[in-house]
């Protein structure tokens, strides 16, 4: 029975309403053209990707947020000079390399490869030294030592971390040293690196590595959101075509995916006018709509 009234309900508010568009027709072309203009050209002047990873994928509230907080105030890293810094916490900016022996080779016999990279590494720092922490990975030790003595080592790391505690400037300093240290293990990397260096396989990891990997998502489904967004169209065309020429309607079915693509335009545009900001999962909304609505047609 409350179905059956809801479905009443429905079914005369919307007979009301395309009676009401129909007898205004110039106002309801007019009007969300000139709203879809406004507020899509918005998306172009304002448009902001988010740059807190952290934001992304964690709440405000979550537990990791309040231990990290915990951590940095027990265990600041300017105060670690003469100790390991623990991966208790996640610092704020960092440089890591991972120097790896070619074909299998023991890095501890390397150490001068080593050290010329690392040495370039603090070339960037214009001669200001901090905590470095060191690993060694791939370990095996010697069979008949007591005190557990390396023999062999697969690689090292060496993680060199920024202080970024201060005012934003400082910030943007070590944004820009990690760009030249992500640019300089580039350069080592490549075909063009000096002999000294030929025996390592050289890798990066930076504090936005990860954001730029997740940022590049977006850059990489462009072509896959525009195949989609054509199969739509075509979905759209071939199910509102009938045999019957008279009774077709082809054109009502692009029409409904392009006003999906206006009303995604124009949201997007509200959007960025209240401060809000872009990411990648965001891609894929205008086609849960587009679902919704198919849905919502059938039905």
């Amino acid at each position: 029975m409350l179905r059956q009234v809801i479905h009443r309900g429905l079914k005369a508010s919307f007979y009301w309403l395309g009676l009401f568009v129909s007898r205004h027709p110039v106002f309801f072309l007019t009007v969300p053209a000139v709203l879809t203009i406004i507020f899509g050209s918005t998306v172009l002047s304002r448009f902001k990707p988010e740059t807190d990873l952290e934001v992304l994928v964690a709440p405000t509230h979550s537990l990791a947020k309040i231990e990290r907080s915990l951590a940095n105030s027990l265990f600041p890293i300017d105060q670690s000079k003469h100790k390991l810094y623990s991966d208790l916490h996640t610092p704020g900016r960092y440089g890591r390399l991972i120097l790896l022996a070619r074909s299998g080779g023991n890095i501890l016999e390397l150490a001068d490869q080593v050290l010329q990279v690392h040495k370039q590494v603090l070339d960037l720092r214009d001669g200001r030294v901090s905590f470095i922490g060191h690993q060694l990975g791939g370990v095996s030790f010697s069979p008949n030592s007591r005190d557990q003595q390396v023999k062999f080592a697969r690689a090292v790391q060496i993680t060199y971390y920024l202080s970024n505690h201060g005012p934003a400037m400082q910030d943007v300093i070590a944004e820009r040293w990690e760009n030249e240290f992500c640019a300089l293990v580039d350069r080592l990397s490549t075909a063009e690196a000096p002999h000294a260096t030929d025996q390592l396989h050289i890798h990066s990891l930076t504090s936005f590595s990860l954001w730029r990997d997740f940022h590049q998502t977006g850059v990489l489904a462009k072509g896959e959101v525009l195949v989609s967004l054509v199969l739509v169209l075509l979905a759209a065309t071939i199910s509102s075509s009938m045999r019957d020429c008279l009774r077709g309607k082809p054109f009502l079915g692009l029409l409904g995916v392009l006003t999906i693509c206006i009303a995604n335009v124009t949201a997007a545009g509200i959007f960025f006018i209240s401060d809000g900001k872009f990411n990648s999962t965001l891609l894929g909304i205008p086609f849960f709509a587009m679902g919704k609505l198919a849905e919502f047609t059938e039905s």
